[in-house]
């Protein structure tokens, strides 16, 4: 039987290897700390960790500001790709995206993600 993060590891590979347009993807702590990640060389996972509990944060504050409720997803885009932010409980899932990503696709794929996900965690 394979180890907790031997299972969320195959959750993240699958995605990446599964849609061309997913660059890589990471499961973040509630801390703002690296769970498990599988991402490309050249792309520091602390990084990405630290800068998606901060967007995380600021995008919790400005929905309860606004009476929107709980974030469940954030998107982020810009030149060069972008990021789809989907927070749980526990834990969030950030996967990043080639721009002009087929963002339909991606969504779909990060739900069937974050299901298996919530099984795991």
């Amino acid at each position: 039987m394979s180890t907790r993060l031997e299972r969320i590891q195959t959750v993240l590979g699958d995605l990446s290897t599964g849609n061309p347009d997913i660059v890589g993807a990471a499961v973040i702590s509630e801390e703002g700390l690296i769970i498990a990640s599988d991402l490309p060389a050249g792309i520091d996972e602390q990084k990405v960790s630290a800068v998606t509990a901060a967007l995380e944060s600021i995008a919790e504050r400005a929905a309860q500001q606004i009476a929107l409720g709980k974030v469940s997803r954030l998107m982020i885009f810009a030149e060069n790709g972008g990021a789809l932010l989907c927070s749980g409980k526990k834990a969030s899932l950030v996967i990043l995206i080639k721009p002009n990503a087929k963002l339909g696709l991606i969504l779909m794929d990060a739900k069937e993600a974050v299901d298996k996900l919530k099984d795991i965690l």
